[in-house]
């Protein structure tokens, strides 16, 4: 298994440099160890297509942006996280090095931030994201959903002419706080709207539970086929399972994370959490030397999150949401006041 992830170590090291070297211009040189970035991913994280991977591209993009070497670890279990994270800590900076960044890139390792030791070398900083935890000297930040979420939910209320409507949210489990965010805003939008009822799934009762349960998922949809209008999954990799559903029986289902338009053609919206603009710019930003708050909280006027549609459809294709829209940032900031 170590000899594996070794591996798998190198070879995405040795890939983040060929992309480095081939994105920077000739004029510009760039010694690709004087900046490195290691990151520490979520057990089968890369490869879901949404969350993680958009991470992975911002982590690209900032790499070629600002020049860095990029390691990238994928871990079997999310306990060998803090024997990758004391190998870090323990290893000697080359002389010409002055910047090295270690990334925890996802909120299963906040568990972590009371416990572990901080660098010695000025050189070294730890970043985790999605978090709400401040912790003196490690950089936090978290991307709020409840605005997007929000939205998605008001506008998958239809036109139908006094028909019941109702939706199912699928959720990976009731534990994370960022996968209650997108539950409580889409249920709250949908309500908000004239939804008659919108009920909540959970995949799993475990904590970290329910992001890779794809079959659950879909037997989950197809158990209660006919009872709702509309499916929103938020979990993870499980989220497929909902979108085979809605390929295979022609349910309208909405994306989560970015645009998911290509899974189904019964999905006219999506939730885009912008992951990779938000790790681009923090990394950057970091790298770069500038001054970055040691805890950041982005919520919808940041950006990071948003409504987006499918190419087949405009917004003028639902009901108008205008008026939530309008609100939209001082409904967020009230959600978050209660929750805090």
């Amino acid at each position: 298994m170590k000899l594996k992830q070794h591996w798998t170590f190198l070879l995405i090291t040795l890939s983040a440099i060929v992309i480095l070297l081939s994105g920077c211009e000739k004029k510009e040189a760039v010694d690709l160890y004087t900046r490195h970035v290691e990151v520490v991913f979520s057990p089968n994280g890369i490869g879901d297509q949404g969350y993680n991977d958009n991470i992975l591209a911002g982590l690209q993009q900032a790499s070629i942006k600002y020049g860095f070497v990029l390691a990238i670890h994928m871990p079997q279990e999310k306990e060998q996280a803090k024997d990758i994270y004391e190998e870090w800590l323990h290893r000697q900076l080359e002389d010409n090095c002055n910047r090295a960044l270690f990334v925890f890139a996802g909120s299963e390792y906040e568990y972590l931030l009371d416990s572990i030791s901080l660098p010695e070398d000025e050189r070294k900083d730890i970043i985790m994201f999605e978090t709400d935890k401040e912790v003196e000297g490690i950089y936090t930040f978290n991307v709020g959903t409840y605005a997007a979420s929000y939205l998605a939910g008001a506008i998958s209320v239809l036109d139908t002419q006094g028909e019941e409507q109702k939706a199912l949210v699928i959720a990976a489990n009731p534990y994370d706080k960022n996968v209650k965010r997108s539950v409580d805003g889409y249920r709250d939008g949908y309500l908000a709207a004239g939804g008659n009822g919108c009920d909540v799934l959970y995949l799993s009762n475990q904590l970290d539970g329910g992001y890779n349960m794809q079959d659950s998922a879909y037997i989950a949809c197809m158990e209660r086929r006919g009872e709702y209008m509309f499916y929103f999954p938020v979990a993870g990799l499980s989220n497929k399972g909902v979108y085979r559903y809605s390929r295979e029986y022609w349910d309208f289902v909405v994306g989560m994370d970015r645009d998911m338009s290509a899974y189904s053609s019964m999905m006219f919206f999506s939730v885009a959490k912008h992951m990779d603009r938000a790790v681009a710019d923090i990394i950057g930003a970091l790298i770069k030397n500038w001054y970055v708050p040691f805890h950041q909280k982005f919520t919808y006027s940041s950006g990071y999150e948003e409504l987006v549609f499918s190419t087949i459809v405009t917004e003028s294709s639902f009901l108008n949401i205008s008026e939530f829209k309008k609100r939209i940032i001082e409904i967020e900031q009230a959600y978050e006041e209660a929750n805090q």
